[in-house]
């Protein structure tokens, strides 16, 4: 496996460019092409997985999964939109009643979609020395990353009654074996690449450069990726957004605050479409950017631990968890009134977009 870093190029949101031309296997890849004219499109996304203080090093021992009993307070939410989430869920929620019944429950009454979400320091089997490179499984050899993806798929069959076909890496760690993988067991879409993200620096996948336009990938399935929404807003967006969030993120200007200088003022913002960390306002103007680029299809994402108060950095109380489900409501009325939206799965927004998978032949390798 290459030590180099793991990179999504490309040159403008309406082109979806390749994998890094220097990875040993490289997917083959095409833009999906969707008409600007047609309707938003909203998935919702949850990292759905046990309680770890993020702060400290990864431990095999940190498997509790009791804040699952809390999932009504989101899923009522969704069914009052008529939203179906996807509960991306790891090794510790799918082992564990605690984690899999309030769940099942849900999938039972056909209300949500189940994925796999690996998060290999709790992922069977073993193998690998615990630290922060081996908590990218893109990271790990590609038996094991593959060995470890497997267990989870067979323990998500046995529990749900179906195997999982839509993907998430854990800590976005896609790597240079990751697409083979998902392709010879049956995936179908993944939601793994986090755009204009850069983990290089713990030995993770670097996004730079990466938009939130989907693309086909594999060499013999036809695979979607539906990038995390992830992007710039901002009067200076569209002249150097990119750049400026940069050079002002450097270690000269960090001390200045320029970042934050730069989103007060309006100019560039970079934000995540989620409620965590993220403001109702810089969830809009996201939108509302990348809309007006002919995006139209968002995903928006969240952490399940954030459902109970102080297993994330982003809900440390009973008023932050108000705030946070607040968010997610007023969210959902802004795309589905405001913007008139509509809400779909992975899944659904692949079966629309068939007519559109490309030739062999104009697949580039």
């Amino acid at each position: 496996m290459t030590s180099r870093n793991f990179v999504l190029p490309t040159e403008g949101p309406l082109e979806i460019h390749p994998l890094i031309r220097t990875m040993p296997l490289q997917p083959r890849r095409a833009p999906a092409r969707i008409d600007p004219k047609t309707k938003s499109k909203l998935i919702v996304v949850v990292d759905t997985e046990e309680e770890f203080d993020w702060s400290h090093d990864h431990s095999r021992d940190s498997n509790c999964v009791r804040s699952i009993r809390w999932i009504r307070r989101l899923q009522d939410i969704f069914d009052r939109y008529g939203i179906k989430p996807v509960y991306v869920i790891d090794y510790p929620v799918v082992s564990q009643a605690d984690g899999f019944k309030p769940l099942k429950e849900i999938y039972d009454d056909g209300h949500c979609l189940i994925g796999a979400h690996l998060h290999p320091w709790v992922n069977p089997p073993f193998e690998e020395q615990l630290n922060y490179r081996n908590s990218f499984p893109g990271n790990l050899q590609q038996r094991l990353e593959a060995s470890k993806l497997e267990v989870l798929t067979d323990c998500i069959a046995e529990r749900f009654g179906t195997r999982p076909c839509i993907y998430k890496a854990g800590r976005y760690g896609v790597g240079p074996n990751t697409f083979e993988i998902l392709e010879r067991q049956g995936f179908e879409v993944d939601v793994s690449v986090c755009p204009w993200m850069d983990y290089s620096a713990e030995g993770g996948p670097n996004f730079t450069g990466t938009s939130a336009w989907p693309f086909w990938f594999g060499e013999e399935r036809r695979l979607l990726e539906i990038p995390m929404t992830v992007g710039f807003s901002g009067y200076l967006r569209k002249w150097g957004g990119p750049t400026l969030h940069r050079v002002a993120s450097g270690s000269l200007l960090r001390s200045l605050h320029a970042v934050g200088l730069l989103c007060r003022l309006g100019l560039v913002d970079k934000s995540w479409l989620s409620p965590e960390g993220y403001s109702h306002t810089e969830q809009v103007n996201l939108v509302r950017a990348l809309h007006q680029d002919g995006l139209r299809i968002f995903s928006f994402t969240l952490h399940s631990p954030s459902i109970e108060p102080g297993n994330t950095p982003y809900v440390r109380s009973k008023h932050d968890l108000d705030n946070f489900l607040s968010s997610c409501q007023k969210f959902f009325d802004f795309f589905l009134g405001d913007l008139n939206g509509d809400s779909t799965t992975p899944l659904q927004f692949k079966a629309e977009l068939v007519s559109d998978l490309p030739s062999p032949t104009s697949l580039k390798a």
